[in-house]
């Protein structure tokens, strides 16, 4: 689909509010118009509450990088998984980008949906538990066969891990789940890595200085308990 005329851009706005009526209020849908410029690329977004954005607002930095270029390399959808930032941690969303191009194939602009998984993915971990069906496959993965990038791909996968440890998202846990997934973490030496403190900070949505007293209760969990002290 190219937008030529105003009448194909009233298209891409009347079919982003049948999304909307279709995904409900837990989908943000935004169209970004590149053409412009990238400080206010966003022409209309639907559900803007969910990223705390607005009409007037820039794209993510990917997009940038992409404006001009043929559309061929890029013409599939590209659905992904990414984590909130506005101000509520513990969002989780999964999105699908389809990148729009005038007459002459160069990409002008994007339909962005943002779906809020919070509500899936405890609805996932409540059936996974009362079916407690463990996938041979994945349960043999050992964590030596994954390779990491970077240290965030390393703080990312041992937070997933916890939050399926525990069940539910790090900002949903109550204090008990905080320290059983701080009890993994340091186990596995995340506290080992510079920024570490920081991320999980705003994952658990707790001050650092919660976040270390809670860690010194994790850690008197693990620690062995002297004979002579038991009775």
């Amino acid at each position: 689909m190219e937008i030529k005329t105003h009448i194909d851009f009233e298209f891409f706005l009347r079919f982003a509010e049948g999304l909307q009526k279709f995904l409900g209020d837990k989908c943000e849908i935004v169209i970004h118009d590149f053409r412009k410029g990238f400080e206010h690329t966003i022409v209309h977004i639907i559900n803007g509450q969910l990223s705390g954005r607005d009409v007037g607002g820039p794209p993510r930095g990917a997009m940038i990088s992409n404006s001009g270029k043929d559309i061929e390399p890029f013409k599939e959808s590209r659905i992904y998984f990414y984590h909130g930032t506005n101000g509520r941690s513990g969002q989780i969303f999964k999105s699908c980008t389809t990148l729009i191009c005038d007459e002459n194939r160069k990409i002008i602009g994007s339909i962005c949906l943002n779906l809020e998984m919070t509500d899936f993915i405890l609805a996932q971990n409540a059936l996974q538990n009362f079916v407690q069906y463990t996938n041979p496959d994945l349960s043999s993965l050992k964590e030596e066969d994954i390779a990491f990038e970077n240290v965030d791909d390393v703080m990312r996968y041992y937070m997933e891990q916890c939050e399926q440890i525990v069940g539910k998202p790090m900002s949903l846990m109550n204090k008990r789940e905080k320290i059983k997934a701080l009890e993994y973490l340091e186990g596995k030496g995340v506290f080992k890595i510079t920024k570490a403190s920081v991320l999980l900070c705003k994952a658990f949505n707790v001050s650092k200085f919660t976040l270390y007293n809670y860690l010194e209760e994790a850690k008197s969990l693990r620690e062995p308990q002297d004979p002579e002290t038991v009775k």
